[in-house]
C-alpha cells in the first residue's frame, strides 16, 4: 500500500511533487496543495467529498485545495499523481477557488500527457519548468471542464490552524483550545471552521496528521522502534497509537512496517 505523504512543505508557496505510482491505495486525507491524477493503465477509484470517481486509462481528475479524498485500486492501476501549491498557478487558483468541479473525469492525451509525464521526471525540473507545464494543463482544465459556483473558499483561519498543527503535532498536549489560543480565535469558532473547511472535526484531523507522520517514520527511520515513533508523533500511549493506526490505515504499526519493508 502506498501512503501519500502529508509533508509540511505542502503548505509552501512553491510546493510541487509529481510521481508515477502502481496499485495505489490511500485512506481519506486532505492537503493544501491542488492535485491532478492521471491513470496510465487500469482503473482507479477516488472518493472526493464523499462521491466516488471512477478513473479509467487515459482519464484524469482534479482535486482542489483541502478537498477530502481517498484512493482505491480494485485490481491494478498505474497513475501519475501531480500535487502543486495553488500559488504556483495563482491565476488558475483565483478562477476555481470558490467553485466546484462538475466534470469529475476528463481525457488527457497528446501534448498535455507529455507535460504530465515530464513533470514526473524530477531530474530536469526547476520552478520555471514546473510553471511552464502546469499553466497549459490548468488552462486545458478550465476550457474542458465545467465548474459551478456552489463551492467554497478555504478560510484563512483554517490554514493558520493547519500550519500550527504541522509545527506542533509532536506535542502530546496540543488540543483545540491550545491551537485556538495560538492563532487568536475562540475554540468554538475554530471547531466550526474545521468542520466547515475539512469535513471532519479537529480531533480527527490531528489524529490523521499524527498517524500519517508515524507511518512515514516507520518506513524511513527503521532504526527507531515503534514506541519511539509513537511518542515523537504526540501519542500518549502505545495503546492509543495502535488503535488510531489500525482505525485509519487498517493495519497495526508493526504490520505496516513489515508490509513496506
Amino acid at each position: 500500500m502506498y501512503l501519500f505523504s502529508m509533508e509540511q512543505n505542502s503548505l509552501n508557496d512553491t510546493f510541487f511533487n509529481s510521481a508515477i505510482h502502481s496499485d495505489v491505495q490511500c485512506p481519506m486525507h486532505l492537503h493544501y496543495s491542488m492535485e491532478i491524477v492521471y491513470v496510465k493503465s487500469g482503473v482507479l477509484i477516488m472518493n472526493v467529498n464523499g462521491v466516488d470517481r471512477v478513473i479509467r486509462s487515459g482519464q484524469a481528475t482534479f482535486i482542489s485545495v483541502f478537498e477530502p479524498h481517498s484512493f482505491f485500486t480494485p485490481k491494478s492501476s498505474v497513475c501519475i499523481v501531480t500535487e502543486f501549491s495553488p500559488q504556483l498557478v495563482s491565476e488558475f487558483y483565483s478562477a476555481v477557488k470558490a467553485k466546484k468541479l462538475v466534470t469529475e473525469v476528463f481525457e488527457i492525451n497528446g501534448d498535455f500527457l507529455r507535460l504530465l509525464e515530464n513533470l514526473s521526471d524530477k531530474s530536469v525540473l526547476n520552478i520555471l519548468s514546473v510553471k511552464a507545464a502546469l499553466y497549459p494543463l490548468c488552462f486545458s482544465l478550465l476550457n474542458n471542464c465545467e465548474f459551478t459556483n456552489d463551492g467554497k473558499e478555504i478560510d484563512s483561519i483554517f490554514i493558520e490552524a493547519v500550519k500550527y498543527i504541522y509545527d506542533h503535532y509532536g506535542d502530546e498536549k496540543i488540543d483545540l483550545s491550545c491551537v485556538a489560543k495560538a492563532i487568536g480565535v475562540h475554540p468554538v469558532y475554530l471547531s466550526r471552521v474545521f468542520s466547515g473547511n475539512s469535513g471532519m472535526g479537529f480531533s480527527k484531523y490531528l489524529a490523521l496528521i499524527r498517524t500519517y507522520k508515524a507511518a512515514q517514520m516507520l518506513i524511513k527511520e527503521r532504526k527507531k522502534n515503534i514506541s519511539e515513533i509513537a511518542f515523537s508523533c504526540g501519542f500518549g500511549s502505545i495503546r492509543s497509537f495502535n488503535r488510531q493506526f489500525i482505525n485509519i490505515l487498517g493495519l497495526s504499526p508493526s504490520e505496516y512496517r513489515q508490509k513496506n519493508f
